[in-house]
This record gives C-alpha cells, structure tokens and sequence, in this order.
C-alpha cells in the first residue's frame, strides 16, 4: 500500500490517487515555487542530488532561486525511478517522452499530467491481487486513453515508457519490503 505519494516524503491520500499533483500544487502555488531546500524537504533528497540533476540538464535550471512546477515535476518524477533504474536511463525516458527539458511544445504529456498518470497506474496496481504485463498494459492504455493522447505513435511511445516507469517504482518497493523481511531473520 502506497504510504507516501510516489516520489515525494508526502503522505499519501487514496481521496487524490487520480490527482496526486493536486497535493503538491498548493506549495508551489502559495510559495510562487520552492527553494532548494524546500525541494529537498519535499522529496527527502540531498540538494546536492538535486544540484546534479540541474547542472546535467535533467532538470530546468530554477528562475530566480525558486524551482517551479516544471522543475519540482521532473525531479519528483526522477526520483520515483531512482531506486531501481540508473540515472541516464531515467533521463533517457523522460526525452523520449518529452524532448528537450527546455522545449514544452514536444512534449507528449507535460510532466504533472504525467505524474498524475504514473500515480494512477501504481496506485490501480497495488490494487490488484495479481499483476502481470497484459493487465498491465490494459491499466496503461486505459490511463493513456483517459489522458486523451490520440496521436498513434505518441501514444505507443507513451505506453513503452510507462511500463518501463511502473515496474522501475514497484521493483523498487518490492526490493524494499524484501529488505525489511529479511531484517527481521536478523
């Protein structure tokens, strides 16, 4: 059972599991974005973590100190694949989804909308008693459909890279409970 919203050090909320970013945008609405050291206390990363990211270009540089909606999605979304999946493949998702951090206009679901999305899927599959990759797939297009992609390729592309980022966030919650059940032969 998800106990935080995927990516962040947050609560999770089942009322929000459609639209987890709804949780988050208050904090960057009242705020007008959030210092790194919010960014941090948000997701439970080092800033230096973060500092990386940015300096790599996997994450838009920050205007005037302040890391807005585009910044704090692409790090939340980061930091939901981390556990599992290297760094350059999680970046190398993300172009293939969005293009260039820098350019909104090719991207095929900006990166809130793509939250929202990813939390879905995670939160139907803790749901089911038993997951393999056709039910999967089933969850995906149906969450792609929902998302109103109707582009053919943007939409197949969109399915590989979701798959990709659920099983990379569950393989990770899984090789945590396995760590915390083998602790307890200790």
């Amino acid at each position: 059972m998800l106990e935080k919203i995927p990516g962040t050090a947050l609560p999770f909320n089942i009322s929000a599991a459609e639209n987890c970013y709804s949780l988050i945008s208050p904090l960057l609405t009242v705020t007008k974005g959030l210092t790194l050291s919010q960014v941090t206390e948000l997701t439970g990363l080092e800033t230096s973590t973060i500092q990386n990211w940015v300096k790599r270009g996997w994450v838009k540089n920050p205007e005037g100190k302040r890391y807005g909606e585009e910044q704090v999605m692409r790090v939340i979304l980061i930091n939901m694949m981390r556990g599992s999946m290297q760094l350059e493949q999680i970046a190398f998702l993300m172009a293939y989804i969005n293009g260039s951090v820098e350019d909104r206009a090719d991207d095929i679901l900006p990166d809130k909308d793509l939250f929202n999305v990813l939390c879905n899927i995670i939160y139907i599959c803790e749901q089911s008693s038993a997951l393999d990759m056709e039910h999967l797939d089933k969850i995906i297009e149906n969450q792609i459909e929902k998302a109103k992609i109707n582009d053919v390729i943007s939409a197949k592309k969109l399915k590989t890279a979701l798959r990709a980022m659920v099983l990379a966030f569950l393989s990770t919650q899984i090789r945590d409970m396995a760590q915390k059940a083998f602790a307890q032969l200790l």
